[in-house]
């Protein structure tokens, strides 16, 4: 299991140097490390095998510590994929990709992404949906590209006016005919939004040009008038929800598109209702925002098959601290 909070000193003790040094945060460990800096990957703890960062958080020395299910797995089919951005921080504390990877590879192993799925949409579907992580194809394990990821890529990314990652969902449930989910995930970071005015940097886009690029005269769920008035718009989401629908048109089923904001309980409340508020009023439904806890509850006939993702979860820590909210 990875260092959850039982394991972890909160407190960061910096010995100030010259050369600075942090000692190692698991409890009763009296390693002083250097921290990794720009110009170097700093020093590794003997017994505990991670690298403390300055910043209060740490990484560890082999991804596969940072993982609960499949590790060998993923550590030679994911990290390094070329279609899998920023596999490098896959090692961290915050990583919110190994956290994607830890609870949804569980759920598929214990036959309760179905759940996960009419938590966002509603319904009483049984059925095991296909399961996609960052694009990647996952129910057969062949790690192909979703080709109706590269569609939509295609359709709206192929002329970006600046030089930018492609939309790379987090997790994509789908079941032909009933339902097509994108989900954006978050752990420690928000979901980040672009207001009115210049772009923000080299690889931004503005609000008026996430609206007008990211749209086809097909969609209906989202309005683009009300999107133009508002204070912000949140690009991942927005971006999500158009790939989300135009994916399910191209299906040829009249699958229903759906978005899922998946965070940790309490956060985001605000951004999500914001969102919500871009979507036509009879398509509401189409947007859900849940929880890493919630996802857990739900599954709780599932218990038995579940228990190690629920001993990781109920530990998890970010930046030291315990993450997420049990009773």
């Amino acid at each position: 299991m990875p260092y959850g909070y039982q394991d972890l000193c909160p407190e960061v003790h910096i010995e100030p140097g010259p050369p600075k040094r942090i000692r190692c945060f698991v409890h009763g460990c009296d390693q002083l490390l250097l921290p990794p800096t720009r110009g170097g990957v700093g020093e590794v703890c003997t017994d505990h095998h991670i690298r403390c960062h300055s910043s209060g958080t740490y990484s560890y020395d082999d991804v596969r510590r940072n993982l609960i299910v499949d590790a060998d797995l993923f550590a030679t089919r994911v990290v390094g994929h070329p279609q899998k951005y920023e596999s490098s921080r896959l090692n961290q504390e915050n990583s919110e990709d190994a956290l994607t990877w830890n609870v949804f590879r569980s759920l598929q192993q214990a036959r309760c992404l179905h759940k996960a799925a009419n938590l966002i949409t509603g319904l009483t579907i049984t059925e095991e949906p296909q399961l996609y992580l960052w694009g990647l194809y996952l129910t057969g394990e062949t790690f192909e590209q979703w080709d109706l990821l590269i569609a939509a890529r295609q359709r709206f990314e192929s002329n970006l006016p600046v030089k930018r990652p492609l939309t790379e969902p987090d997790i994509a449930l789908y079941l032909p005919g009933q339902y097509l989910i994108l989900i954006e995930a978050k752990f420690t970071s928000p979901n980040s939004f672009y207001a009115n005015g210049p772009r923000k940097n080299d690889q931004s886009l503005t609000k008026a040009e996430l609206i007008d690029i990211y749209w086809d005269q097909a969609l209906t769920t989202l309005d683009r008038s009300q999107a133009r008035q508002a204070e912000r718009v949140h690009y991942q989401l927005w971006r999500n929800l158009v790939f989300a629908e135009w994916m399910a048109c191209q299906d040829g089923r009249s699958t229903p598109a759906f978005l899922g904001s998946l965070t940790r309980r309490g956060h985001e409340d605000q951004s999500c209702g914001q969102f919500s508020l871009l979507l036509h009023e009879g398509f509401r439904n189409r947007f859900s925002h849940i929880s890493w806890e919630g996802l857990l509850e739900s599954c709780l006939d599932n218990a038995g098959s579940l228990a190690t993702l629920a001993a990781y979860l109920r530990s998890k820590t970010a930046s030291l601290h315990r993450a997420l909210d049990f009773d």
